[in-house]
């Protein structure tokens, strides 16, 4: 677990994590500078704690790769929760396909008291890369992955401060095949101050990790693959860079800021033009000028 000041909820996650069917495994919690209670708290729960200064959620990941002892990692973050069979359910589909992560369909709790049951439909086909390149849609907290595939892939690192997991599963899923657990298993929380509604910041880091990293470093991430699958990938990674840009342009208008948003727009044309959204984006901020 990675946290940052969230003894207002850790107690109650970590709780759920001790419920667990599944009973070998350890809880290494890191602490990413807190000025709360959070490591106390996570100490009495019974879990190993490590301090360090703020470094931003993608260092916090790679360290907890780095400093893990199990040859299986499961992330929860320190406002969600699990069903008490997650890990046993979950590590029994890694032992029977020998799969390198294993991932689970959720319920979103925002904190209006709506709850939203959050379905994930893929293709039965669907390999790795086709499930982690359309969009970040494996929530970390459902996931179980393998120690070794992650580090042989590179891990996480820490310029990914937002987007941390989905680079990770993005890098893993050349080691080896993802599987998609259809029950929902964990209780996401979507909070109106976190990251996923932080609106143009969000939109922001996905176009750099698309574009700065994954794009710019395309042989990296997708050489060993043949070559009509990496003219789909290159494809699919353009679009999210212009669907993010697309995204970025709207929260400009909404400001009223239509002549910063104009470049985003025609960029994001060229890049996703088959996304409806886009079109219809750009020519509602024409109409508004």
């Amino acid at each position: 677990m990675a946290v940052y000041n969230g003894e207002a909820t850790i107690r109650e996650v970590l709780e759920t994590v001790q419920a667990q069917t599944y009973r070998d495994f350890e809880i290494l919690v890191i602490d990413d500078g807190s000025k709360d209670r959070s490591a106390e708290i996570a100490r009495e729960m019974g879990a190993r704690v490590l301090i360090q200064e703020n470094a931003g959620l993608g260092a916090v990941r790679k360290r907890l790769v780095e400093e893990a002892l199990g040859d299986y990692i499961a992330f929860i973050d320190h406002d969600d929760d699990w069903v008490p069979d997650k890990l046993e359910k979950q590590m029994a589909v890694l032992d029977q396909t020998g799969a390198v992560m294993v991932h689970s369909d959720c319920w979103y709790l925002y904190d209006d008291g709506r709850v939203v049951e959050r379905n994930l439909v893929l293709q039965s086909d669907a390999g790795s890369f086709d499930q982690v390149l359309p969009d970040n849609w494996i929530v970390a907290s459902s996931a179980v992955f393998s120690r070794n595939a992650m580090l042989k892939a590179g891990n996480f690192i820490p310029e990914t401060v937002r987007c941390s997991d989905w680079y990770g599963w993005i890098i893993l899923a050349s080691q080896g095949q993802f599987i998609h657990f259809p029950e929902k298993q964990v209780r996401y929380r979507v909070l109106s101050t976190s990251l996923a509604n932080a609106g143009y910041r969000f939109q922001e880091a996905k176009r750099f990790l698309m574009k700065d990293i994954v794009l710019d470093h395309f042989e990296r991430f997708f050489g060993m693959l043949p070559a009509s699958d990496q003219a789909k990938y290159r494809k699919l990674v353009q679009r999210n860079i212009g669907i993010a840009l697309s995204t970025m342009a709207k929260h400009l208008d909404s400001e009223g800021k239509f002549k910063e948003a104009k470049p985003l727009h025609r960029e994001a044309l060229k890049l996703a033009p088959m996304v409806p959204r886009v079109w219809t984006r750009a020519v509602k901020s024409i109409l508004k000028r």
